[in-house]
C-alpha cells in the first residue's frame, strides 16, 4: 500500500480547503495514491507532501504546543517515523530534518511522550528519503502561474506554483526563469499553459493609479507585456500550443481575508468598479491578442458571477480566501 501524506500538519480534509488542492494534485500525478491516512507508519511506500505553507528555512515545527495534550498528539504523529521501515519519498523538496525540528521544541514542560521520542531514529528516516519533483515526471506540457494556477492545472502537465508571482515580476524576469526546469525543446512538450493577473490587478494597477485611463494604460501595457513575452517564449522553445487563462471576476469586498494576502497593510487596493473594470479590459485585451496569434483563451464559466457580476462566494475556498474552492478547479478533483 501506499499514501500521500502531511508528516506534522495533517493535510486539511474539506474538498473546499485551497490547502489540500496540491496534495490532491500530486496523487493525481501518481496514479491517484491515497491520502488523508490517519496513521502511515505501517505503509509500503509513503510521499510527504510537507504542505502548501511550510516554511524549508524554519528549524522548529509549526504547530502550537499549549497544553499536554498538544504535546503528545504531535508525539504520536511523530512516532510514525520511529515505526516506518518502507520506502519513503519526499515531494517538492529535499526531506527536512524533522528530527532536529522535533528535538528544537523540546522544553521543560514538554510531555514525556514528546520528551522521549528517538529522535535520532526520525532524522535517520528523514534522510533516507528520495526527492521527487514535478520535473522528475513524465508530462505533455506546462501549467505556469502564481499561488491560483493550481485550480487551473491540467492534468498532464507539470505545474510550477509561485506563490505571490505578479504578472509584472514574472514578465520582467521572463518566463524561462521557471520553466527551463522542464526542458520544454528537448524532451520536445506540446503546450504552455499560464495563469498570471490576479495578484497585479487586487494589488498593484489601481494602486499605482487613481485615474481610470490611466488604470486603462497600465492595464493594457501589461496585457500586451504578457503576449509579447508569451511569443518570445514559444519561439525559443518551440512549442505548439499556447494557452492563456482569463484573471477571475471581482468577489464583493465584504469578503474576509487572511492577513497573509494583504499588501501594504490592505486586502486589495481600488473599489470593487475599478477593479472589476481592470479586470474585463485585461481580460478582452487578451482574448483578441490570443485571438490574433493563434493562442487558446481559456476563460471561467459564466455562471461563476452572481446577478451583480461579482464572483459569487459560494465558488470560493472556504471559510476565507481569494482562491477559487477545489470543487470549483478547471481539473475533476478527487
Amino acid at each position: 500500500m501506499s499514501a500521500i501524506v502531511s508528516p506534522i500538519t495533517s493535510h486539511a480534509n474539506k474538498l473546499s480547503s485551497h490547502r489540500t488542492g496540491w496534495g490532491r494534485m500530486w496523487s493525481e500525478c501518481l496514479n491517484g495514491k491515497l491520502f488523508f491516512r490517519e496513521d502511515w507508519s505501517n505503509e509500503d511506500v509513503v510521499y510527504f507532501e510537507h504542505g502548501m505553507e511550510f516554511n524549508e528555512k524554519s528549524k522548529g515545527v509549526n504547530v502550537f504546543l499549549k497544553d499536554p495534550k498538544s504535546w503528545d498528539k504531535l508525539a504520536e504523529k511523530a512516532r510514525m517515523f520511529e515505526n516506518f521501515s518502507g520506502k519513503l519519498y519526499s515531494l517538492d523538496i529535499d526531506c527536512p530534518d524533522y528530527g532536529a525540528r522535533l528535538k528544537s521544541r523540546v522544553r521543560e514542560h514538554s510531555t514525556d511522550a514528546y520528551r522521549n521520542l528517538d529522535f535520532a531514529k526520525i532524522t535517520k528516516v528523514c534522510k533516507e528519503a528520495i526527492t521527487l519533483r514535478q520535473e522528475d515526471l513524465e508530462r505533455d506540457g506546462i501549467v505556469f502561474g502564481d499561488s491560483h494556477s493550481l485550480s487551473a492545472w491540467r492534468t498532464d502537465a507539470y505545474l510550477s506554483r509561485n506563490d505571490g508571482q505578479t504578472l509584472n515580476g514574472a514578465i520582467n524576469r521572463g518566463f524561462n526563469t521557471w520553466t527551463d526546469k522542464f526542458e520544454p525543446k528537448k524532451r520536445k512538450l506540446s503546450f504552455l499553459r499560464t495563469y498570471l493577473g490576479n495578484i497585479d490587478i487586487r494589488h498593484h494597477i489601481c494602486r499605482l493609479a487613481s485615474d481610470a485611463k490611466e488604470q486603462e494604460r497600465l492595464t493594457l501595457d501589461l496585457a500586451f507585456r504578457y503576449i509579447e513575452e508569451l511569443k518570445r517564449w514559444q519561439s525559443e522553445n518551440n512549442v505548439q500550443t499556447i494557452e492563456v487563462v482569463a484573471s477571475l471576476p471581482i468577489e464583493n469586498e465584504s469578503r474576509k481575508l487572511p492577513k497573509t494576502g494583504y499588501f501594504k497593510g490592505k486586502p486589495f487596493w481600488g473599489s470593487w468598479a475599478e477593479r472589476n473594470r481592470v479586470h474585463l479590459v485585461f481580460n478582452q485585451a487578451l482574448q483578441e491578442a490570443c485571438h490574433k496569434n493563434s493562442f487558446i483563451y481559456v476563460d471561467w464559466p459564466d455562471g461563476f458571477c452572481n446577478q451583480e457580476g461579482e464572483l459569487d462566494f459560494k465558488f470560493m475556498e472556504k471559510p476565507r480566501s481569494v482562491h477559487i474552492s477545489p470543487e470549483h478547479y478547471m481539473w475533476k478533483v478527487k
